[in-house]
């Protein structure tokens, strides 16, 4: 990015990077939950979304043509990122309000959170904002944030 700026690149497109880390932050709760929640009230927001990319396959098909494996890792992890546009979906909506229901009302140790999310943790215990799945999202998607603001501004203080 910041060579991108030296360079004088006119556009740094944001939104793309910002959902990947969206779906970061998401896996990694989605791991915490895996660990921390019985099997029968887990949301499996992981296991929902890919079902719903593979009955829906519009939005990626032209862009991933592996098979098997090699697939589930392009759905999860490409870096052009076609999930972005599945997150709207109603039963990925209802398995993502679920996850954050249930590390809510039993939140994971903070050596758990700090395995997965271990950025987002330190900048919450830095603010003093409660460790809240949503604000761990949103801390971890501010991380992504600053490397935008540090290319543009590299003298920018988090």
């Amino acid at each position: 990015l910041a060579a991108l700026v030296r360079d004088h690149f006119a556009i740094l497109k944001v939104g793309p990077g910002l959902t990947f880390a969206l779906r970061e932050a998401l896996w990694a709760l989605d791991a915490i939950e895996r660990e921390w929640i019985a099997p029968e009230q887990r949301a499996q927001l992981r296991e929902t979304a890919l079902a719903r990319m593979r009955a829906q396959p519009g939005h990626w098909q032209r862009y991933y043509p592996a098979q098997g494996e090699a697939l589930t890792i392009d759905l999860q992890y490409s870096l052009s990122d076609r999930i972005r546009y599945y997150w709207p979906d109603p039963a990925i909506e209802a398995a993502c309000q679920q996850l954050f229901a249930n590390l809510r009302q039993s939140p994971p140790p903070m050596p758990l959170i700090g395995q997965y999310l271990p950025q987002a943790l330190r900048a919450l215990r830095a603010d003093r904002t409660p460790l809240d799945p949503a604000a761990l999202v949103m801390a971890h998607i501010a991380i992504a944030l600053d490397d935008y603001r540090h290319a543009c501004v590299p003298d920018a203080q988090s």
